[in-house]
């Protein structure tokens, strides 16, 4: 299936406006991430579906004018053919052969949303990314945020799985804002049915629902305020009679981080922070205090809490290939992805290179691919160290994902124990064998102790394993 010059290879998502697929570039076979006007039905009813489009080149538009390292960039820009002559009268099956106005972004794996765990059910608790890389992340949105508003341009529609995390680098996520198909430009009209919605529930500001087109760069700030929130407790504010006191549900923070959000989740927009810089320099000062307060406390971690295998449990070692439906009972993980039980943490480093677990004998590559690899690429990996006799060893593979979680400390959160890693923690995200269908595979999150799938294009790190 083609697109315009683009070769489509999967769909990634479906919003009001259209979808995104992944796609690759003519010639050159990049991916990219190809967004494509095919609104729902009813979007295209109640503004008309030359609105729409007109709405969605605006929007490209919008983002190829920016320049910055938290927002996405945008590659090409194609109008599609034009709307044919009594187009309203026309049934969707009858359009379907044009071809529609796209555009490509960069193609990024991960997102915030997909990092905490967060899913249809946003009530549900998710899971803590620990106080430092919130607080990256955090000062990132803010960062793009203040790029957007310098231009007049307010976002709208700020919440984690419009957060893209590209490679990262040095354990660091580089933040990417996308989607700004309900942003606006300042003093623009706009066109949009009366009843319409602007935004994502529980990310948006209360002046936002009740007057769209009267918020400012304030409400942008409010919906970070919130994503922090949750990065920080796993909760959204005003939960379980918490009201924005985040002190109540995670025990490091204290009375400067409840000022903190009071401030940043007022729903009155003249209390809150005037502009995302005026947050971003709160942030460092909560910042400077955290690097404080954390040098000075060893967060305790219960390790004798934490369901363990018993020492002569052997984890799988054959590949299997399981879809997301039955992957959860397969791997044996909870409803947040993570095990539920861990294995006893018993690692040897034995100074060549290698370390070996103690417990279940499996002896594990020390430091892993020095770079990040696609699926494909993880196998030539392997091949390498058996031809080089990596460790004296010829018998090193792609890890499972059961053995993979025998990595995992059962730390709910990083950051929440005083023990060295026998690793390297800046390659947490590492390829299992394990694959979700023929173009995707099973990866672990080493740091937060979870398990998802990618596509095997995207790239992660590889940690052989052996024995």
């Amino acid at each position: 299936m083609h697109i315009g010059r683009y070769r489509i290879l999967g769909l990634l998502g479906r919003g009001g406006m259209g979808a995104v697929y992944r796609a690759a570039m003519p010639i050159a076979g990049r991916i990219v991430a190809l967004k494509v006007c095919r609104p729902a039905e009813i979007m295209a009813d109640l503004m008309g579906l030359e609105a729409v489009e007109k709405m969605f080149l605006r929007e490209a538009v919008t983002m190829a004018a920016i320049e910055h390292p938290n927002v996405a960039s945008i590659l090409d820009v194609d109008p599609g053919e034009p709307l044919p002559r009594g187009h309203e009268d026309m049934e969707p099956e009858e359009l379907a052969e044009r071809v529609p106005p796209h555009f490509s972004m960069g193609y990024y794996c991960n997102n915030l949303g997909v990092l905490m765990g967060e899913n249809y059910e946003v009530e549900r608790p998710s899971r803590l990314l620990g106080v430092d890389r919130s607080l990256d992340i955090a000062k990132q949105m803010l960062a793009g945020l203040d790029r957007l508003h310098y231009e007049g341009i307010m976002h709208r529609d700020v919440k984690p799985f419009n957060v893209m995390l590209a490679d990262r680098s040095n354990g660091r996520d580089r933040v990417k804002l996308i989607d700004f198909g309900l942003s606006r430009l300042r003093g623009e009209p706009t066109r949009r049915h009366k009843g319409m919605v602007v935004g994502s529930p529980y990310y948006t500001a209360p002046e936002q629902e009740a007057s769209p087109d009267a918020a400012d760069a304030r409400a942008d700030c409010y919906s970070v305020g919130v994503t922090l929130f949750r990065m920080l407790t796993g909760r959204l504010p005003l939960q379980d009679g918490t009201g924005t006191n985040a002190s109540a549900l995670h025990p490091d923070l204290d009375q400067h981080w409840d000022t903190f959000f009071k401030t940043a989740l007022e729903h009155d927009p003249d209390k809150r922070f005037v502009h995302a810089r005026a947050m971003q320099e709160a942030l460092e000062e909560l910042s400077d205090q955290w690097q404080t307060h954390r040098d000075s406390i060893c967060p305790f971690f219960d390790e004798e809490s934490v369901p363990r295998h018993k020492r002569n449990w052997k984890p799988r070692t054959t590949p299997i290939k399981v879809g997301t439906r039955a992957a959860r009972k397969q791997f044996g993980l909870d409803k947040l992805w993570r095990p539920q039980q861990y294995g006893c943490g018993g690692f040897d480093d034995q100074g060549d290179g290698t370390v070996v677990d103690t417990c279940n004998g499996l002896v594990w590559e020390q430091g892993g691919s020095r770079f990040a690899l696609s699926f494909d690429r993880a196998e030539a990996h392997i091949r390498r160290l058996n031809e080089n006799r990596f460790g004296g060893r010829k018998d090193w593979r792609l890890p499972t994902v059961e053995e993979l979680c025998t990595l995992f400390t059962g730390a709910n959160e990083p950051g929440r124990f005083c023990i060295e890693s026998a690793f390297d923690a800046h390659k947490a995200r590492l390829w299992s064998a394990d694959t979700k269908a023929y173009t995707a595979a099973w990866y672990a999150d080493a740091e937060l102790g979870f398990i998802w799938w990618q596509d095997s294009t995207c790239r992660f790190h590889v940690r052989a394993v052996a024995g």
